[in-house]
């Protein structure tokens, strides 16, 4: 019987396999990779050619159930004829066989009929094994590396670390001696003396170069200047007009008593001289020796007069004339403070927060408004160490450094203070949770011992994230009726399902409401009431249950009973005429 096939329009059998037209088995398992076929889910057998020795490519069997292939690029599919013969797609084999001619005709073995080659019977698949080659394995020694710090994905937690006198030295020395450039035009040794030729000299300095005040940091109060007026004193030459300030005598009584070798003639002198008045002083002869004294007193005047310009030049603060003590006025120290004043708002306003500080904190010694303008700028480690030196206000330090991310520093303050859930909250920023839940489990005591349940719970709740210990305060703080109210609705706030609450208000309605707290528990209901749809109807017959009990003895109850038939006008009626009738009754 002789074979043949025929063009169809459509395939007369399933498809069973692919064929590969290739004589190189290299091309062949390329060309399976491509497809997506694994050599473990397919069969592989090589079609020979027409001349011996020679192949004419090679025909894949799959299992259509098993494997679901969309493109195989330029080969063909074919189909498989009673699982016995694979003939090309879209065709069909004549004369058309019976099954008993299928199975006398072809053994047990697959066929692959071919136009070019014709019939073929498939016996041996392709040993890969065989065509395969692989490479000669090289053995290596591995050196492991040893263990490395992990590196984090993600920034769970910042902490800046605070040098409190680095900081401080950047604001109280913001320039350096060095940096004093030009020659002065007054002299600052009888400036600090408090001349005032030089304070005039120094302010109409001041007016040209106001940020000259940072580099010469020449404080309100030197020479105990204070805060204005006249409560500070500077040695300097005024002329005689000095000698009607008697601060001159004290300076003279000091000479006198000091131990000063240029001053001991003039003091032994003054000795003899009033040893030799005393005596020449005696009884009767005191009237004759008027005249004689009165001279004599006016001699030693102008001696004491005398040494004291001299006493003056030798210290340093003498001038072109005559020396004495002056009280400084208050237009020149206004006028200091003034322009200090206007160069902090200056440095303010350009947001040189840094230097608008030095000059309240060195110059107008005016710590808290140092702090206060580090702070507004944002500055907060800064401000936290200005707080705590200058002004030992340990919570506003604390305050600062929190916000400047110096949380060992707020820490530490916060733990002298006593501020427990503070320290707890920074712990759980820096991810110690340890350390978090001891701090807040000492606050949660603490409103225990001072029946506050609810704050008790909700540190619980938000801070430890312990839902079940809070609903136990929430229930005990109900129980022993401490904020009973709150703590309730606390409690059933915190019911996450309909079902969870309509327990909670069941289980509590049973056992832990009395005559004495019943009124409370009914107002509660009309908040749970409208929540879950399929809650209404037990949560109104609770109501109904408290109002039959309790209308009796407080028919003003009744009124409670609308919110929860809003719907139901007549019951509105029904309880207004109820009212109505008992108030008549009374």
């Amino acid at each position: 019987m002789e074979l043949k096939l025929k063009i169809n329009s459509k395939n007369t059998f399933p498809k069973g396999g692919i064929f590969i037209k290739s004589t190189s088995a290299e091309v062949w398992l390329h060309e399976i990779q491509n497809i997506g076929l694994t050599l473990d889910s397919i069969k592989v057998f090589p079609i020979p050619g027409v001349r011996a020795n020679e192949l004419f490519g090679c025909l894949i069997v799959f299992n259509q159930n098993k494997s679901k292939i969309a493109d195989i690029g330029k080969n063909n599919f074919y189909q498989l004829a009673e699982n016995k013969l694979f003939i090309p797609e879209n065709t069909l084999v004549t004369p058309e066989l019976t099954e008993e001619e299928w199975h006398k005709l072809f053994s047990e073995e697959y066929h692959f009929l071919h136009p070019e080659i014709g019939l073929v019977e498939l016996k041996e698949e392709v040993n890969w094994l065989d065509l395969l080659h692989l490479p000669n394995l090289k053995q290596i020694e591995i050196t492991e590396p040893s263990k490395t710090v992990l590196i984090p994905q993600f920034i769970t937690s910042m902490r800046i670390e605070v040098d409190q006198e680095k900081i401080l030295e950047g604001i109280e020395n913001p320039v350096s001696e060095e940096e004093m450039i030009e020659k002065l035009p007054f002299n600052m040794k009888k400036l600090l003396n408090g001349n005032n030729r030089e304070m005039d000299k120094f302010l109409a300095y001041l007016e040209k170069n106001p940020e000259m005040a940072m580099k010469l940091a020449i404080p309100l109060d030197t020479l105990g200047t204070g805060r204005g007026g006249n409560g500070g004193s500077f040695s300097f030459n005024t002329g005689i007009g000095g000698l009607f300030n008697f601060s001159w005598i004290h300076r003279f009584l000091a000479n006198l008593s000091s131990g000063d070798s240029s001053t001991g003639f003039f003091r032994y002198g003054f000795v003899l001289l009033f040893v030799v008045l005393a005596r020449s002083c005696k009884g009767s002869e005191l009237k004759s020796s008027l005249p004689s004294i009165l001279v004599f007193i006016g001699i030693v005047i102008f001696v004491i007069f005398m040494i004291s310009l001299w006493a003056g030049s030798q210290s340093g603060s003498s001038g072109s004339s005559g020396g004495g003590a002056f009280l400084i006025d208050s237009n020149r120290f206004s006028t200091l403070q003034s322009r200090y004043e206007k160069l902090a708002e200056d440095y303010i306003a350009r947001e040189q927060f840094e230097k608008a500080s030095h000059i309240y904190l060195k110059l107008l010694k005016n710590n808290h408004k140092a702090a206060s303008a580090l702070e507004n700028g944002k500055l907060y480690r800064e401000a936290g160490a200005v707080y705590l030196k200058y002004l030992q206000n340990k919570t506003k330090a604390a305050e600062c450094y929190e916000k400047g991310h110096a949380y060992k520093e707020a820490i530490g303050l916060y733990k002298e203070l006593n501020e427990d859930e503070k320290v707890g909250d920074l712990y759980a920023i820096l991810n110690n949770k340890s350390e978090a839940d001891k701090y807040f489990n000492k606050v949660i005591e603490n409103y225990k011992t001072n029946f506050q349940y609810l704050k008790a719970s909700l540190v619980y709740k938000n801070k430890i994230g312990d839902i079940t210990n809070a609903q136990e305060l929430l229930l005990e703080g109900w129980k022993t009726n401490k904020d009973a109210g709150k703590c309730l609705n606390n409690y059933f706030a915190n019911c996450k399902s309909a079902e969870e609450l309509s327990t909670a208000i069941t289980n509590i309605y049973t056992s832990e409401v009395s005559s004495v707290n019943a009124p409370v528990f009914l107002h509660l209901l009309k908040h749970e009431f409208t929540k879950h749809d399929e809650l209404e109807e037990m949560i109104r017959n609770i109501a109904y249950e408290i109002a039959a009990e309790r209308i009796n003895g407080s028919p003003e109850i009744a009124s409670e009973l609308v919110h929860f038939n809003k719907n139901n006008k007549s019951l509105l009626k029904d309880v207004m005429k109820y009212k109505l009738k008992v108030k008549n009754k009374g």
